[in-house]
């Protein structure tokens, strides 16, 4: 699902940028490794039932992971910021160290019990700009995310997984900090926290221009951390991105 998502956007970009390259539109690009520093799950949750409280992340071996990300965003008249995001995200584990897992109804035991992790996220966000001087920039807004998550377990030909698709609101901020001509300190993310569960994707790294003008070297540190308790699934991850890439901006009026 998730090329099917990041060729829409690449379509919109296509379709739109003749109509906008006389107002302020950017395209960012990022990618680079994924580590997570912890990954829990139970399928399913429930009181009555309940699955195999288990770490992805502690038992079992972790793949090597990479990840990509691709933002639109388009100001207009200087304040207010309409963005669309893709943020595909798989996982990888293997060679299950537990001797018996039961997960979404079925039994796992044995070696060879390999896991996956599959958390694409499509976003549409709005922000309006409170402040803009010499030095900062501070957008302040709200993201709608759809999600299409995925945990699976396999054993030889014996599969099991627990899927999620659906909404969720979030606080969507951006603060940019300018300590001189070129250089750009970047705080940007949503985030939200509820009874039933939390969700956080922040980015804090900087800009700086390169070779062309309205080109620019991102380079940072991502976190995404969250997840829900409910009778479906327990879900908790929290990972870690070493983040590269570039952001182009189109002309302004």
């Amino acid at each position: 699902m998730e090329k099917l998502e990041i060729r829409f956007l690449f379509l919109i970009l296509f379709l739109t940028v003749p109509h906008l390259v006389k107002s302020q539109f950017r395209v960012t690009m990022e990618s680079g490794a994924a580590f997570s520093q912890y990954n829990d799950v139970r399928v399913p949750n429930g009181e009555s039932s309940s699955g195999t409280l288990f770490s992805l992340q502690d038992d079992f071996s972790p793949k090597p992971s990479a990840f990509f990300r691709l933002e639109m965003s388009y100001l207009i008249k200087g304040r207010h910021t309409v963005e669309l995001t893709a943020a595909p995200l798989q996982l990888g584990y293997e060679d299950a160290q537990l001797g018996e897992i039961d997960f979404a109804g079925t039994r796992f035991s044995g070696d060879g019990i390999d896991g996956s992790y599959q958390f694409n996220t499509y976003r549409a966000s709005y922000r309006y700009r409170v402040t803009d001087n010499e030095r900062w920039i501070v957008d302040l807004g709200a993201t709608i995310l759809a999600r299409d998550a995925r945990i699976a377990l396999s054993q030889g030909d014996v599969e099991a997984e627990d899927t999620d698709l659906g909404f969720v609101p979030l606080l969507s901020f951006n603060v940019n900090y300018h300590p001189n001509e070129k250089l750009v300190l970047v705080l940007k993310g949503d985030a939200l926290v509820g009874p039933q569960g939390r969700a956080e994707d922040v980015f804090a790294g900087t800009y700086y221009p390169i070779v062309k003008e309205g080109l620019r070297l991102k380079a940072g540190y991502r976190l995404i951390e969250g997840g829900a308790d409910v009778d479906q699934v327990y879900n908790f991850a929290y990972i870690h991105f070493a983040s590269v890439g570039l952001v182009y901006d189109f002309p302004l009026d």
